[in-house]
């Protein structure tokens, strides 16, 4: 494990300051330079002057026109860059073993659920049919059915989440591949 030195790190902050200063610095001085340099390569008649000023004008629309449209292009290629890497992720995702076994389970708990939910259903009205005849017996009898599906489906559901557990932690050890 690394040591934090509280000396060396405090100080980081200060050296970037002092190396942007100096960047700055170094920067200034290279554009004071080429500008003297145009100054002394002007003439000083005044259609001249309008003349190289139209030019300069003119080419540095150009660079940065050019420039703009260089930029585009970067981003677009990055954009699209982030589209495959993620589409390659999702794809790696949903191949791996653990998603296919948690899909296959969600697929079986919907069945059990919706089995379940009919079983319910028809116990319900069958009970309640047979209550005006036989109220007590017929009730325990016909609701006995749920109770099993209910218990598959309660199984079924738990396997599901320990499918997507395991998927989850499988994807997240592909990320940043």
């Amino acid at each position: 494990m690394a040591k934090f030195r509280i000396k060396t790190e405090t100080i980081k902050p200060l050296y970037a300051g002092v190396g942007v200063t100096d960047l700055a610095v170094e920067r200034v001085r290279d554009y004071v330079t080429v500008a003297q340099q145009r100054v002394t390569s002007i003439e000083l008649e005044p259609s001249a002057l309008r003349t190289q000023a139209g030019d300069v004008v003119n080419a540095r629309r150009a660079a940065i026109e050019k420039r703009v449209s260089e930029l585009q292009a970067e981003v677009n290629d990055a954009y699209d860059a982030l589209i495959t890497r993620g589409e390659s992720l999702v794809t790696r995702i949903r191949k791996q073993e653990s998603s296919k076994a948690t899909v296959s389970s969600a697929k079986t708990t919907t069945a059990k659920a919706k089995t379940t939910r009919t079983q319910a259903t028809k116990a319900t009205k069958t009970t309640a049919r047979s209550t005006a005849k036989k109220a007590s017996t017929t009730a325990k009898k016909t609701s006995t059915a749920p109770k099993s599906s209910t218990k598959a489906t309660g199984t079924a559901a738990k396997k599901t989440v320990s499918s997507a557990t395991q998927a989850v932690a499988d994807a997240a050890q592909k990320v940043g591949d």
